[in-house]
């Protein structure tokens, strides 16, 4: 199973363009950009994807937006730190992550 495989995923922003998608595959240590994918539009949905080299470990990957304002998504904690606890679910918008296990089996994780 390990081997070359393609993150997709949809960003989003409701203060204008998404400028970059970053993609870590090493559990939020390191980023790299993914491609975005034409068009790119104010405060639209903004396809993107990202090859990966997976080598069969176990890993989490995650994905996070920067709109042209320079706004970064944030974390959960970054979000209930601005917002409170009790922010509903309207416009929740935090990094999640996926673990990834040896079997190439995929989950999702909430923060």
């Amino acid at each position: 199973m390990p081997g070359w495989v393609e993150i997709r995923g949809i960003a989003w922003s409701g203060r204008g363009k998404i400028e970059k998608v970053e993609v870590s595959t090493d559990a939020g240590k390191t980023w790299q950009d993914a491609r975005l994918q034409d068009p790119v539009l104010s405060k639209a949905h903004t396809y993107f994807r990202h090859l990966w080299q997976w080598d069969g470990s176990p890993t989490e990957i995650l994905s996070r937006a920067v709109d042209e304002t320079g706004y970064v998504q944030p974390t959960l904690r970054q979000l209930a730190e601005a917002r409170g606890t009790a922010m509903g679910g309207y416009h929740m918008n935090p990094i999640t992550s996926w673990q990834i296990k040896t079997d190439g089996s995929t989950l999702f994780k909430p923060e």
